[in-house]
C-alpha cells in the first residue's frame, strides 16, 4: 500500500500500514481496534462522535446508582408504589448489555446467535430449564414485538435492574405471580426518562463531574490528530447544549494547549439530534440560542437531518466514520440509512479482555478436554459400527470346518467390545463433569449470572452477533486510534468455515 510522503523533509517517516500490522502485537489488547469489515482511514473525509459513553465516559457505579435511586424515589412519590421500594439497593453486576426484557412475564433473557433463549431470570430468581422451555418453547423470541425490550445501552442497566427488583419485591409480598408485568416496566421507563428530561439526573452529574466522569487524557490528542490528517470532525448527540457544553468543557479544556472552547476541535456540532429519526428526517436545523453570544467559530445547531450534516462537513456515505455506543441508534441506523462506516465503543471490552487473558490456561484446558471428548465420541461410534458389522459376519460363519477358527476370533472380539465401550462411556462422563465445571467457572469469571457479554456457550451471544453485523470496527475508547497511523488500513481477519479447521 502506498503511504503519503511527509509534509516536510525533516518530518519523521510515517510507518506503513503493512509494517504496523506486523507490529500490532506490541499494542496491548485493551488498546487495540478490532475489525469486522475492512476500513481504510485514508478514504474517510469526516468523522463523527456521539457524546455519552463515547467522548464522555461515565464512572459506571456512581452514575448507575444515581439513576436507580432517583427512579425508585419517583416510582414511590409519583406512581404510588410501596415505600419498601426505597430500601432496594443497586447491584451493578446483575444486568449486562445485550439482554432482552420480557416485560409481560417479568423476565430478563440472554439469547445466542440464533435468537434462542439460553438463560434467564424471573425478577431476581434464575429461571429453571423447564420454566424457560415452557415459556419460550425452544423457539426464537421476536424482539421487535411490543412485549420485549432490548437492553442496548449502558443507560438501560439501572432501569432493568430496578424493574426486576420490583417484580421480585411485589411478588414476594403478594405470595405469588403478579400476572402481566408490562405496566410496571412502562412506569419504570417513564420515571427514568423523566429523571433524564427534568434535569434531576444531569444536574447532580454536572454539579460533581469529578465523581461521575472518567477523563481520558488522550482524547483531545486523538481529535487533534484526526484534524491534522485532514478529517472534518462533527459531534452528533441527543443531549441538549447545556449538558453537552458542561461535559466537554470538563473533558477537553484541560491542561496545556487546551482550545479556547472545546467546539474549536469540531467543524460542526449537532445537539438534541433526535437519533435515530435524524437519519430519516429532512428537516432544517435550528440555531441554539444559548450559543449566540459565545463567539464560537464552529456552527452549533439543534436537530436537522443527517443529509444536511453531510453537506456541512463535506462527506457522505462510506466517506463518513461515526463513533457511538448505542447498537441501534448510533451504529445500525447510521449504517443502514446513511451508509456511514461505523466504530462502536464498548467500554466493557477492557474487563472482558482482562478476564480472557487471566484465564488463558483454563481456556486451553477446556479446548483440550473438549477435543478429547470429541475423539471419544468418534471412537465410540467407530467401535459401535465394528460391533454391528462383526455380529453380521458371525451369523454368516460356519460352526465347523476351516472357518470355525475365524468364528472364535469374531466371538472373542465381540465379547471384548462392550467393556471397551463402557470404558469410553466412563471417561466421557468424567470429561463431561470436568468440562461443565470448567465452563461454569469461566462463565462466573465474566459475570456470575450471564457469563461473557460476547459469547453464549460455543456461539456468539446476541450482543456479540450484533457487534459483528453492525460495527465495521469496535474498541473500548476513541483514543485507542492513537496507536495507529492516520492512513491505516484496518483489515478484518480471515474468515474460516468449519471445514477449514
Amino acid at each position: 500500500m502506498t503511504v503519503a510522503k511527509p509534509s516536510a523533509p525533516s518530518a519523521p517517516r510515517e510507518p506503513s500500514a503493512r509494517a504496523l500490522r506486523y507490529r500490532e502485537h506490541r499494542i496491548p489488547r485493551r488498546h487495540r481496534v478490532f475489525v469486522n469489515r475492512n476500513l481504510r482511514l485514508s478514504t474517510i473525509r469526516a468523522i463523527g462522535f456521539d457524546l455519552d459513553h463515547t467522548l464522555a465516559h461515565y464512572d459506571p457505579l456512581p452514575v448507575e446508582r444515581l439513576a436507580f435511586d432517583l427512579t425508585k424515589r419517583k416510582l414511590v412519590e409519583q406512581k404510588g408504589y410501596p415505600s419498601e421500594i426505597l430500601d432496594l439497593q443497586y447491584d451493578p453486576q446483575f444486568v449486562i448489555r445485550g439482554l432482552v426484557v420480557d416485560k409481560k412475564r417479568g423476565n430478563c433473557l440472554k439469547m445466542d446467535y440464533f435468537g434462542f433463549v439460553t438463560r434467564g431470570v424471573h425478577g431476581l430468581t434464575p429461571l429453571r430449564p423447564e420454566e424457560r422451555r415452557r415459556s419460550y418453547r425452544s423457539s426464537r423470541v421476536r424482539v421487535g414485538h411490543e412485549n420485549y425490550v432490548s437492553v442496548d445501552t449502558l443507560f438501560h442497566l439501572p432501569e432493568v435492574y430496578l424493574y426486576l427488583s420490583v417484580v421480585e419485591l411485589l411478588e414476594r409480598e403478594k405470595g405469588g405471580p403478579l400476572g402481566d408485568h408490562s405496566r410496571l416496566y412502562d412506569d419504570v421507563r417513564q420515571m427514568i426518562d423523566e429523571a433524564h428530561a427534568d434535569g434531576s439526573l444531569k444536574s447532580v452529574i454536572t454539579a460533581d463531574l469529578d465523581q461521575y466522569i472518567r477523563v481520558d487524557q488522550e482524547l483531545r490528542t486523538v481529535l487533534e490528530e484526526f484534524r491534522r490528517s485532514g478529517k472534518k470532525l462533527f459531534l452528533l448527540t441527543n443531549s441538549e447544549w447545556a449538558y453537552t457544553d458542561a461535559l466537554l468543557r470538563f473533558i477537553l479544556e484541560r491542561g496545556r494547549g487546551a482550545p479556547a472552547h472545546w467546539s474549536d476541535l469540531f467543524d460542526f456540532v449537532v445537539v438534541e439530534a433526535r437519533k435515530p429519526t435524524i437519519y430519516m428526517d429532512a428537516d432544517a436545523p435550528v440555531a441554539v440560542p444559548e450559543t449566540r453570544d459565545l463567539g464560537l467559530r464552529t456552527p452549533v445547531v439543534r436537530g436537522g437531518s443527517a443529509s444536511y450534516l453531510e453537506r456541512a462537513v463535506g462527506g457522505a456515505g462510506e466517506h463518513v466514520l461515526y463513533f457511538g455506543d448505542h447498537t441501534y441508534g448510533d451504529i445500525l441506523q447510521s449504517k443502514k440509512v446513511m451508509g456511514w462506516r461505523t466504530a462502536m465503543l464498548v467500554p466493557e471490552l477492557d474487563r472482558e479482555i482482562a478476564v480472557t487473558q487471566e484465564h488463558a490456561k483454563d481456556f486451553e484446558r477446556l479446548s483440550r478436554l473438549s477435543g478429547e471428548r470429541h475423539h471419544l465420541e468418534i471412537e465410540k461410534a467407530a467401535i459401535g459400527r465394528e460391533f454391528r458389522r462383526m455380529t453380521l459376519m458371525l451369523q454368516e460363519e460356519s460352526t465347523d470346518g476351516p472357518e470355525s477358527g475365524r468364528r472364535q476370533e469374531l466371538a472373542a472380539r465381540l465379547q471384548a467390545i462392550p467393556a471397551e465401550i463402557a470404558a469410553l462411556d466412563q471417561r466421557a462422563g468424567e470429561l463431561h463433569d470436568e468440562i461443565e465445571a470448567l465452563r461454569a467457572r469461566l462463565d462466573r469469571a465474566y459475570n456470575r449470572q450471564w457469563g461473557s457479554l460476547f459469547r453464549e456457550g460455543n456461539e456468539s451471544s446476541r450482543f456479540g452477533h450484533q457487534l459483528k453485523d453492525f460495527a465495521c470496527v469496535y474498541t473500548s475508547r476513541v483514543s485507542n486510534f492513537l496507536h495507529y497511523p492516520w492512513n491505516y488500513y484496518f483489515q478484518s481477519p480471515v474468515s474460516y468455515m468449519p471445514h477449514d479447521f
